[in-house]
């Protein structure tokens, strides 16, 4: 199960309108939960860089 920091979520939901249906809260936090998991991935390294995804998707074009 993905986490996110409760500051995160409160600063969040603070920013939207008083009035909000709750499908769009729903669809906020599974926004920042994507976000938060990028976020791990980059501090861990766990990502391609520019180049290696050039040269991957050069065999998808050929």
């Amino acid at each position: 199960m993905e986490t996110i920091p409760k500051s995160l979520l409160i600063d969040s939901l603070e920013k939207m309108p008083d009035q909000i249906d709750v499908e769009q809260i729903i669809e906020q936090i599974i926004l920042l939960s994507k976000v938060e998991r990028a976020r791990r991935q980059i501090d861990n390294g766990d990502f391609y860089t520019h180049e290696e995804v050039k040269e991957s998707y050069k065999k998808w074009l050929e």
